[in-house]
């Protein structure tokens, strides 16, 4: 008979959430981790993502993780020499928008000098058309240009995550081996069955992105997440002359969704899908989904973008798709299991978990290794200041405690003591 091997913290998924939660434990003191992937590291979601970096400005909760993604996306570039293709992202004001902008209230709270991913320049139409010629005139009245945002390749950071992780002598990774089945006793997780035998676990991740639901399953324990799929498809722009396009859209939706874009290397342009919340027509199983583009969708894009954009040599041709892990109120869930005390979920980022990873990974070790729903701000707000993500939990869906879009107050200033000084606003 074979003996059970043992893991203090045993995560399920080894995409980009689980693989920097698997650093960041480990980094803050977790002794012995391992990693399961039904597959390869990074070869769902996070493989299929565009690895868009730039602002998530939803709520306060969102504009701080990215603010902790932005400082850890600096930090590996300086540490490791880590890629981020910073090219910008370009928001194009359109008649009868005002121009120019008024800084929004996130702006005004978290943008800082010219490293901040909020610093930006306000171009006129003639610099902005001059600058990005595929533009059309018509009814542009100007555009805000943030030069410090851009793009990364998902397969280099999950990388680059596991190497670190491996480094730490604490962290084991298991491709190719899916778990089939969480086994229970009470209120607790006892051991996870995989494919290459059974592990005695002391806690759980649930980092499996739009398997996250399916996971849960095995535990016995509903989670109010969604897979949807998403679709990618591609425009040769060289053809064109465009070589490094910045992240931008248009004022119209395609097929009833709205549509980014981006450069990627070599001259092409991305167009994607996305809705920040569950919707309904997207619903997928992530097991048995479609990966190409439906046949009539690059030509819905090249239609619609065609109207704003001047490309006229460039095809636009069938590209990919990936499934998110979606919410009903478009926040993740980043919490204790509802029932089980010894089972986390991290999952539901919305297609934004590129740019939230590294916060996310921090919440996570405070949940795991101090059981607190407290994240410390001051390293990239410059001052003592905490964020209580306790509104995460994974029971909000059938409380009726959903989330909202809106900037309300969920950072706080420490009282004097404990080696924190008050700040004042």
């Amino acid at each position: 008979m074979y003996p059970s091997r043992t893991a203090d913290i045993a995560i399920i998924g080894g995409g980009i959430i689980g693989m920097s939660c698997a650093y960041e434990l480990a980094r803050q003191g977790a002794e012995h981790i391992v990693v399961f992937d039904k597959s390869n590291p990074a070869s769902g979601t996070t493989g299929g993502s565009a690895g868009v970096v730039c602002l998530h400005d939803f709520d306060e909760l969102y504009a701080c993780f990215t603010l902790i993604g932005y400082a850890r996306y600096q930090q590996l570039r300086h540490d490791y020499n880590f890629t981020l293709n910073s090219w910008g992202s370009l928001k194009v004001m359109y008649e009868p928008s005002a121009f120019p902008p008024t800084p929004d209230a996130f702006h005004q709270r978290f943008g800082g000098g010219e490293e901040s991913i909020y610093y930006h320049e306000v171009l006129q139409p003639q610099a902005l058309l001059h600058r990005y010629p595929w533009i059309k005139a018509e009814r542009v009245k100007g555009g805000v240009f943030y030069p410090n945002q851009g793009f990364i390749d998902p397969y280099e950071l999950v990388e680059l995550y596991e190497r670190l992780a491996l480094e730490t002598g604490r962290v084991e990774i298991h491709r190719n081996t899916p778990v089939l089945q969480i086994r229970t006793q009470g209120d607790r997780i006892t051991s996870v069955v995989t494919r290459r035998g059974q592990w005695q676990v002391d806690r759980v991740l649930n980092a499996g992105g739009p398997w996250g639901a399916k996971i849960a399953a095995l535990a016995g324990t509903h989670l109010a997440l969604t897979p949807q799929r998403v679709q990618v498809c591609v425009a040769t722009a060289f053809d064109d002359g465009v070589e490094t396009a910045p992240l931008t859209g248009i004022p119209e939706s395609v097929q009833g969704e709205g549509v980014w874009c981006r450069g990627e290397l070599g001259g092409t342009l991305l167009f994607g899908q996305h809705h920040d919340t569950t919707k309904p027509g997207y619903t997928v199983d992530p097991d048995y989904v479609n990966r190409a583009n439906d046949p009539d969708y690059p030509q819905a894009v090249e239609q619609v973008y065609r109207r704003f954009w001047h490309l006229p040599r460039s095809a636009f041709l069938n590209g990919w798709c990936c499934v998110y892990g979606t919410t009903e109120d478009g926040f993740p869930i980043i919490s204790r299991d509802t029932r089980l005390r010894n089972f986390y979920h991290a999952v539901g980022l919305n297609g934004h978990g590129i740019t939230l990873h590294a916060g996310t990974a921090r919440a996570v070790a405070e949940l795991l290794l101090h059981e607190s729903t407290s994240l410390d701000l001051s390293d990239v707000l410059g001052k003592p200041a905490r964020l209580d993500f306790s509104g995460l939990h994974a029971g909000r869906f059938t409380s009726g405690k959903l989330l909202k879009f809106e900037l309300h107050n969920t950072i706080s200033v420490p009282p004097p003591g404990n080696g924190a000084e008050q700040t004042k606003e």
